[in-house]
């Protein structure tokens, strides 16, 4: 009987712990799209270089959302989710920056990036993480990356691992909000 009766206990409490965790993950992500990380504090500034070899820092595109990705050609999600951003970044104008932070080194070279770029007719605009540092400030440690940023220089939301279309979207409008 002693036994039954501690096994009881036990299968209750496992109910009330799962209970718990749901409900309490629930509340903790709710507003959340799945796929994309809510956040709101200040973004970090980085320098990247534009395909004139210009420097540009993520603070000068302050005004309006931006999306940034971090990405390789070599990426075989990066490059499965960059029509997906093609067709974003038509469809949204001049409402939204992006920003595609090549992670340039290694074996990621300017011209490659510029290749893959050119033979997928893609038209938004290519940066260069010549140095690291984006990658840095942000702590991308797999790629791909994308980073939200809404118009007054805040985070908005992140996401890990290669976004569909409806996922992207939904990280925008985080960043619109």
């Amino acid at each position: 009987m002693n036994k039954k009766l501690s096994f009881i206990i036990a299968l209750l409490a496992f109910a009330l712990f799962l209970g718990v965790s749901y409900f309490g993950y629930g509340a903790l992500t709710q507003g959340a799209s799945a796929g994309v990380v809510r956040a709101r504090v200040k973004a970090p500034d980085f320098t990247v270089m534009d395909t004139n070899g210009s420097n540009v820092k993520l603070s000068d595109m302050k005004g309006r959302p931006v999306v940034v990705n971090f990405w390789a050609s070599w990426c075989p999600p990066c490059r499965a989710e960059m029509p997906h951003f093609e067709e974003a970044f038509v469809e949204m104008g001049s409402g939204v920056q992006f920003m595609m932070v090549n992670l340039t080194g290694g074996g990621e070279t300017r011209e490659k990036a510029d290749q893959f770029t050119a033979s997928q007719g893609l038209t938004f605009p290519i940066f260069y993480d010549m140095t690291g540092e984006a990658a840095r400030q942000y702590e991308v440690r797999a790629i791909p990356t994308t980073i939200f940023v809404d118009a007054d220089g805040n985070l908005a939301g992140s996401s890990t691992g290669m976004l569909d279309k409806k996922n992207l979207m939904e990280g925008i409008k985080l960043a619109m909000e």
